[in-house]
């Protein structure tokens, strides 16, 4: 077997980012309640929208992202591959990228800002600042983009999670001390935030200069090699572009129907959801540089085993936190932020049952940039997310509900997952029937006793710290029981059994 796929590499880097996720993931839902603390709900809201902006004409950074990722892992993977010749390559093409978006947001942005968006006049001075050190902090993050994927495509995830660990104590940090400030908090909140970005681009620059020979920077114009991450990022980002207008629209949506205290709601239910998420896509980022370096070898039994087995076990950890949080939903968010604001509860409870299909699809989403066929993975699903913004936006008028708006965009994100899978079976190695057996099927008799379960164990413990410890306790030895004797294939079962008896002589 080749070094492509190393189980020893797997574990150590799983378990790397399982110990960040594990402090990243508390210290994230701490500062969180920090933010909304001392910025209050207006103005928190005013920086999500404001953000949105930013992000609706950066869309090419993620596209950008997903095809240097996917280039520097692939070349990494080949016996003969010239890793330094892509970084150069694509360092130069995002130099060019960001004097692009940077006129574009000046231009476009700033016209929107004043024109679209609903924000208080006594904020808007505070808006436009905040907006400029946006700009800044995007331009910065878009220069870091090929540092970062090479420290991926290496599955150096002890750095990443190093310095992700020291970002996340910054932005605390940052948070905390906005309470030692009486006036302009929302200003000096952005200022903090691109401070961070700065430094933390600097961090993995240092860092990569040092470990990798390939990031050795020289000008090169390969045309081929250029068209070929042009064409890759290019599709990719157009599809970026769709996502963002569903996404970020989603929040112009809101902002237009209900205001900047619903966009606060909204902006908060994310951070919840991301922190869920980051539970699951630690595992990914430790198994998609094997997706791919297994495909460019041609090792494609392997290959389609870490899809599946990837996007089962991402649903099941995600399923520790869900269950027991849907049903412990309320008191949660009370410990979480003091004082929730409206419809709050049921945001997070939809945002965390959205965090279930970005769970499953990610190794499916690694295999198909893996082929570098992905023209029509990319694009149709989009395009037809888009028809969520007129949906949610009419539900949220005739209801005159907030709640209408959240609960439209999972209903049509459930639909769009689905069409998105039956693309992927089309342009990947993916089957949908090995899919609904190996993923699905064990995926949904896990979850169906699991909550039963768990639903009975909170009517008898009451809703305290220690009665919130001991669910989850509760449901965390429940579930693991039911994943082993039920969601685990023989072989699954086998291997763990394999590396427990190794564990035990080891330690002999």
């Amino acid at each position: 077997m080749s070094d492509n796929f190393n189980k020893n590499r797997l574990a150590k880097n799983t378990i790397l980012l399982y110990v960040r996720m594990l402090f990243t993931m508390w210290l994230n839902l701490y500062t969180t309640r920090l933010t909304l603390a001392n910025l209050g709900v207006e103005d928190m809201g005013i920086y999500g929208v404001v953000g949105s902006i930013v992000s609706m004409f950066a869309v090419f950074s993620g596209g950008m992202s997903n095809a240097v990722q996917r280039f520097l892992t692939y070349e990494i993977g080949r016996d003969n591959g010239d890793p330094n010749k892509v970084f150069c390559s694509c360092l130069n093409v995002i130099f060019l990228l960001s004097g692009i978006i940077f006129i574009l947001l000046e231009i476009g942005g700033l016209w929107f800002l004043h024109t679209k968006i609903n924000i208080p006049a006594e904020s808007m001075d505070a808006a436009q600042w905040v907006f400029q050190i946006s700009v800044l902090t995007c331009i910065v993050n878009l220069i870091s983009i090929p540092y970062n994927s090479l420290i991926v495509a290496h599955e150096k995830m002890n750095a990443f999670a190093a310095i992700s660990i020291l970002q996340v104590i910054l932005t605390c940090a940052s948070a905390y001390c906005l309470s030692y400030f009486p006036t302009g908090r929302l200003l000096i909140y952005a200022i903090l935030m691109a401070a961070i970005s700065i430094l933390i681009r600097i961090a993995y620059q240092i860092y990569c200069h040092r470990k990798f020979p390939e990031v050795h920077y020289y000008m090169i114009i390969d045309k081929n090699q250029i068209m070929q991450i042009g064409k890759f990022a290019g599709i990719s980002s157009a599809s970026g572009a769709l996502q963002v207008l569903s996404s970020q629209g989603f929040i112009l949506v809101i902002n237009l129907t209900f205001g900047v205290a619903i966009n606060a709601v909204y902006t908060i239910s994310m951070q919840l959801k991301n922190s869920v998420l980051s539970f699951a896509q630690n595992l990914q980022r430790a198994i998609a540089p094997q997706i791919t370096k297994t495909y460019a070898n041609g090792e494609l039994d392997i290959h389609k085993k870490l899809i599946y087995a990837g996007s089962k076990f991402q649903v099941f950890l995600i399923f520790f936190i869900m269950i027991p949080f849907l049903f412990q939903t309320e008191y949660i968010m009370h410990l979480w932020l003091g004082d929730v604001p409206p419809y709050a509860v049921t945001y997070a409870q939809c945002t965390i049952f959205l965090s279930l299909t970005y769970a499953s699809f990610e190794t499916i989403r690694t295999a198909v940039y893996a082929t570098g066929n992905i023209t029509k993975f990319m694009i149709w699903p989009e395009a037809i997310y888009l028809l969520v913004l007129p949906i949610s936006y009419y539900a949220g008028i005739i209801t005159n509900n907030p709640n209408a708006l959240i609960i439209a965009m999972v209903l049509y994100e459930i639909f769009v997952c689905t069409i998105r899978v039956w693309i992927a079976s089309k342009v990947s190695i993916i089957q949908i029937n090995e899919l609904l057996k190996k993923v699905i099927k064990p995926c949904f008799f896990v979850a169906v006793p699991a909550s039963f379960i768990c639903k009975i164990i909170t009517l008898f413990i009451p809703q305290t710290i220690l009665g919130l410890i001991s669910i989850l306790c509760l449901n965390s030895i429940s579930l693991s029981l039911i994943i082993i004797v039920i969601g685990l294939s023989r072989q699954e079962k086998n291997m763990i059994s394999r590396f427990l008896q190794n564990k035990v002589k080891w330690n002999k």
